[in-house]
C-alpha cells in the first residue's frame, strides 16, 4: 500500500483589540505590563519594513500621568498570539509551521500542516474518470452490474402482448398467429 498526504492550512485573524488582548496578556505574564496600566491608543504600522516594529500601542501610566509607547516587532506578535491561544485553549498544533501575516485591521496566524496516513485503496489508475459506462447506458453483453443482471433486449417471438389486445382478449389469438 502507498501513502497519502492531507495538507491542513489554518488562519487565525486576530483583529486589532484581540492582538492588543493578547500584547497585554503575554507582557503581564513576563513582568513587564505597567501596573493599572491602561491603552489608550493603538495602531499597526502598515510602512514598516519587515524586521521593524508593525504594532504601536499608547499606555497611559496612571502612577506618572504620562502616556508612553510601546512597539512589538513581528516576533513579539507572533508570541503573543500563540501565548494567547493557549491561554484561552485555542487548539494549535504543535507541529504545524507558524507564521503572522499583517493584515490592515490586524494580524493573522497562519498554520500549516501536512500528514501522511496509509491508502486504503491501491494505486489510482491513468483512467479518466467518467469514462467507465454506467449500467444504464452499457450495451447488452457488457459485463452485468455486481448483484443484478444485465438487461436483454425482448426478440419479437417472445414480446410480451401490446396492453390493448391484452385488454381485449386478443393476446392469445396474437400469440398462436
Amino acid at each position: 500500500m502507498s501513502n497519502t498526504l492531507i495538507h491542513e492550512t489554518r488562519r487565525l485573524e486576530f483583529p486589532l483589540d484581540t492582538l492588543v488582548d493578547a500584547l497585554i496578556e503575554l507582557e503581564d505574564k513576563q513582568g513587564h505590563w505597567p501596573s493599572k496600566a491602561t491603552v489608550v491608543g493603538a495602531s499597526i504600522d502598515h510602512e514598516a519594513t519587515t524586521d521593524s516594529d508593525r504594532v504601536i500601542l499608547s499606555i497611559h501610566r496612571p502612577d506618572s500621568g504620562k502616556v508612553i509607547e510601546r512597539r512589538y516587532a513581528l516576533p513579539m506578535i507572533a508570541a503573543a498570539i500563540v501565548n494567547y491561544c493557549l491561554t484561552v485553549r485555542v487548539p494549535l498544533p504543535r507541529n504545524s509551521t507558524k507564521s503572522i501575516e499583517v493584515l490592515p485591521d490586524g494580524v493573522a496566524l497562519v498554520l500549516e500542516n501536512t500528514v501522511m496516513l496509509q491508502c486504503r485503496h491501491e494505486e489510482l489508475s491513468t483512467l479518466p474518470a467518467g469514462s467507465v459506462p454506467t449500467p444504464d447506458s452499457a450495451p447488452p453483453d457488457s459485463v452485468p452490474p455486481p448483484g443484478g443482471s444485465t438487461p436483454t433486449d425482448p426478440s419479437p417471438a417472445s414480446a410480451s402482448p401490446t396492453p390493448d389486445a391484452a385488454a381485449d382478449g386478443r393476446a392469445d389469438a396474437q400469440g398462436a398467429s
